[in-house]
């Protein structure tokens, strides 16, 4: 990349016209979706998440049900859809 922004600015001080395709530089970095990032916790195992159904509409609820509930639960590998965001969290 340093060597292409070099070769172009020596051209243009030196005179000679300068292929258009060389200052256009792009960088195509992978950007984690920080809502779901901030949803998981990255672990040596794999990630963790918090359990679901805490929020509201468990009035009826049992004390262990609500206990089983608390806490944080290793997410499954199966199915490969988060194997481009485990690098990424």
């Amino acid at each position: 990349m340093f060597l292409n922004i070099i070769q172009s600015t020596g051209r243009i001080l030196m005179g000679k016209p300068s292929g258009a395709n060389l200052l256009v530089q792009t960088r195509n970095k992978m950007k984690s979706h920080k809502a779901a990032a901030n949803r998981f916790i990255k672990r040596a195992s794999g990630l963790k998440r918090k359990q679901a159904g805490v929020n509201h509409g468990n009035g009826r609820f049992s004390y262990s049900a609500l206990k089983g509930l608390r806490g944080f639960v290793e997410v499954s590998n199966k199915g490969g859809h988060l194997k481009k965001f485990i690098n990424r969290v």
